[in-house]
């Protein structure tokens, strides 16, 4: 199943550059999908959990086709994008 497919049948977010995406337990973004590129400037789940600092991305660009979600499997809250694209996606 591709990713365009996964976001057609539950739901998803396309959020680009300067964007911030804010989630709750109801959205249930679980995981995201880089599109183009990414840096973050927050990324945090619903127990606001700091994925950048979980992940050690601070001041790093993720690229295309990297697929990231929170290591509590709790939903993202927060997703601020610095440069670049992502397809959250709902599970």
């Amino acid at each position: 199943m591709t990713i365009e497919e996964l976001v057609a049948l539950k739901g998803g977010k396309y959020a680009d550059s300067s964007a911030t995406v804010t989630g709750t337990n109801s959205t249930n973004y679980r995981f995201l999908v880089v599109n183009d590129d990414v840096a973050f400037s927050a990324l945090t789940d619903t127990d606001d959990n700091d994925i950048v600092a979980e992940w050690g991305i601070a001041g790093k660009t993720i690229t295309s086709g990297m697929v990231l979600a929170p290591a509590s499997g709790k939903p993202f809250k927060t997703v601020t994008i610095t440069t670049g694209s992502v397809l959250l996606i709902k599970l």
